[in-house]
């Protein structure tokens, strides 16, 4: 038919002819500008968790890019914000991730201010936790490769890719 396009050949732009398309998820990780040296030079972002490793150790991440939606007890210093492109199957919401498995005993809920006995309830967060809805986590490290921008959020200047904007 005269005029239309055929574009069932038509390569998308970075996608290699037949390659398959993963679907990834914007998330934001937010760190203290003391631990950005260290994480500049390695090219990765750890994950861990907490000294006595009671749970899978992850990245710690969240959907947005506010401060004010972090727990509560990750707020303070922490003016250094990743953006980051993670691949949606690695993705895990924090409270569906939390309840699997135990990863995260009852204790943990209770640190960061989310009442234990209501945690399937709409509810469940406190003055303090009204970001938690937007926590995520993922369990491995998180390469240079998946890195998007680096901004100090106090200044807004772009720390890496370095003269990016």
């Amino acid at each position: 038919m005269p005029g239309v396009m055929d574009i069932s050949r038509v390569r998308r732009v970075g996608v290699a002819y037949g390659e398959p398309v993963i679907r990834t998820r914007t998330l934001y990780h937010f760190t203290k500008p003391t631990c950005l040296e260290q994480i500049l030079a390695t090219g990765v972002l750890e994950a861990r968790w907490s000294a006595d490793d009671s749970a899978p150790k992850t990245v710690h991440t969240m959907d947005s890019t506010a401060p004010e939606d972090l727990p509560w007890s990750f707020r303070e210093g922490r003016t250094i914000r990743f953006e980051l492109r993670i691949p949606e199957a690695d993705t895990h919401h924090w409270f569906v991730w939390a309840k699997k498995a135990d990863h995260v005993p009852a204790n943990v809920f209770r640190s960061l201010g989310v009442p234990v006995w209501t945690p399937d309830n709409p509810a469940f967060v406190s003055n303090q936790n009204l970001g938690s809805k937007h926590w995520y986590v993922i369990e491995r490290q998180i390469p240079v490769a998946e890195w998007v921008e680096i901004v100090n959020i106090d200044t807004g200047t772009v720390i890496w890719p370095s003269g990016n904007r």
